[in-house]
């Protein structure tokens, strides 16, 4: 390829932790010197890295679908990387698309930048896959994080894999067995990003409550709760946010972590069904007594929370009445925000030998009308906020000079800021990564709008947060 300036188009897919993944190679290759591109935009890159999904069979056609589009887009001569968990699970299939030149796993996704490196310098590749790279060696945590000056927030992957067994799910063949990252190298990284301003933590992974820690080896199931205390050490100047914690996760101690105030009120608790028997099917170890008792203890404790939770629409042999019934808990607990998916049988799984007996139209209608009731709550959630003032941390949106910003606020609020609204700041000010109190104005359907509340000092964290 020459001496040429290079280019790269990476493509995500799925998960939070997929997400951010991706965006660490993104970051790595552009600090490289690589000129980061979207071929979606009708740009040829030189490289393309599609960073896969198979959570569903409608995220392996997506998938593919990318892979294709990638294809399709390449320059004369260019490369193209399928990885993620769709490559993890069904390499051959992939590798069996004509064009597709690597095809590497989870195990191996933090090494692409190696590769990439190699092919430019000329080495031999056909070995590289093969080998690739290093056997021995786990790169599970070598992603550098996705500290980027185009973002407000930073997560940090502190986990990966999953040792659970849930009847639906192929993650963890995709994933591999729950594996946590050293409390003393979370520590420093989040050391370093503070250090450069970032005032929001993301802790993600794929299944994050279990956490486990060699400093914590004396009651691991405290793994969680105890880095978070460790995290809150460092200085006061920012705030931890917590990605899905799965709710048999949710030990006394780490409730009594999350009442602190610089935990973001923002908890995605997967429930999946409001059917217990249902539960039972999936194999999930909870019942809708004991989810409801969590979310009682969350609320009393931070009444403003945001409560997330996923959903699955037509797990074999649901019927109308267990249907009902997780419709009946979702309107009760009053779900600040639903992810609701479709069930596809997935190779591999237990639920895959289940009769599939739900028709594809009645699984359409369930999740149209659960998407439809989480619309709902979530406009109502964040209705009930207007007038009040929360903290949020800005990042620009829209071109450069435009004075747009969107904020996150700590109990996750989008709240959109234009020009004259920037108190204390002249339009166009910079307000990236600042962690600012904002009143919310109004809120639409879709979308709500703030004003600052004060200077553009850097705000700290109290006691009696305002709510």
């Amino acid at each position: 390829m020459g001496q040429r300036a290079l280019t790269v188009a990476i493509i995500n897919h799925g998960c939070k932790l997929n997400q951010f993944e991706g965006e660490s190679l993104e970051s790595e290759l552009e600090n490289a010197g690589f000129a980061v591109v979207d071929f979606r935009k009708g740009v040829q890159p030189d490289i393309a890295v599609i960073n896969t999904c198979t959570v569903t069979e409608k995220s392996d056609r997506k998938s593919r679908a990318s892979v294709y589009r990638a294809l399709a887009a390449k320059k004369p001569g260019g490369i193209v990387i399928v990885t993620g968990c769709y490559a993890e699970t069904d390499a051959q299939q992939l590798r069996g698309i004509r064009g597709v030149d690597f095809v590497l796993g989870n195990s191996t996704k933090a090494a692409i930048p190696v590769l990439i490196d190699s092919l430019i310098k000329g080495f031999p590749t056909a070995p590289l896959e093969k080998d690739l790279f290093f056997p021995e060696k786990d790169f599970t945590f070598q992603f550098s994080g996705a500290a980027s000056p185009h973002r407000s927030r930073v997560f940090v992957k502190v986990q990966d894999g999953c040792s659970m067994a849930c009847a639906y799910c192929k993650v963890p063949m995709a994933r591999g067995k729950s594996r946590s990252r050293p409390a003393a190298e979370i520590l420093s990284y989040v050391q370093q990003v503070v250090a450069q301003g970032y005032r929001e933590i993301v802790l993600t992974g794929i299944n994050l409550g279990d956490y486990r820690s060699s400093s914590t080896s004396r009651k691991p199931e405290r793994g969680l709760s105890v880095l978070l205390d460790k995290l809150q050490e460092i200085d006061e100047s920012f705030r931890i946010r917590l990605s899905s914690v799965e709710p048999f996760f949710f030990t006394d101690d780490l409730i009594e972590v999350i009442a602190q105030p610089r935990i973001a009120p923002h908890f995605h608790i997967p429930l999946q069904s409001g059917s217990d028997r249902i539960l039972a099917l999936m194999g999930r170890p909870y019942g809708m007594d004991t989810y409801m008792n969590l979310v009682k203890k969350i609320i009393a404790l931070r009444p403003e929370s945001h409560l997330a939770t996923d959903l699955i629409a037509g797990f074999p042999s649901e019927n109308r009445e267990d249907f009902q019934h997780t419709l009946e808990l979702v309107r009760e607990i009053g779900f600040s925000s639903l992810h609701v998916f479709k069930y596809s049988p997935r190779p591999g799984t237990r639920a895959f030998h289940m009769p599939d007996d739900v028709p594809y139209e009645e699984k359409a209608l369930r999740s149209r009308e659960l998407i439809a009731l989480g619309e709902e709550l979530n406009e109502r959630y964040r209705r009930q906020f207007c007038g009040k003032v929360r903290e949020a941390v800005f990042e620009s949106k829209g071109e450069k000079g435009s004075g747009r910003w969107e904020g996150i606020t700590d109990n996750y609020i989008r709240v959109c800021i234009e020009g004259d609204a920037l108190f204390g700041i002249r339009t166009g000010g910079n307000l990236n990564r600042k962690l600012l109190p904002v009143r919310i104005t109004r809120v639409q359907e879709h979308k709500t709008w703030g004003e600052l509340t004060g200077s553009d000092r850097e705000y700290q964290y109290t006691s009696d947060t305002p709510y």
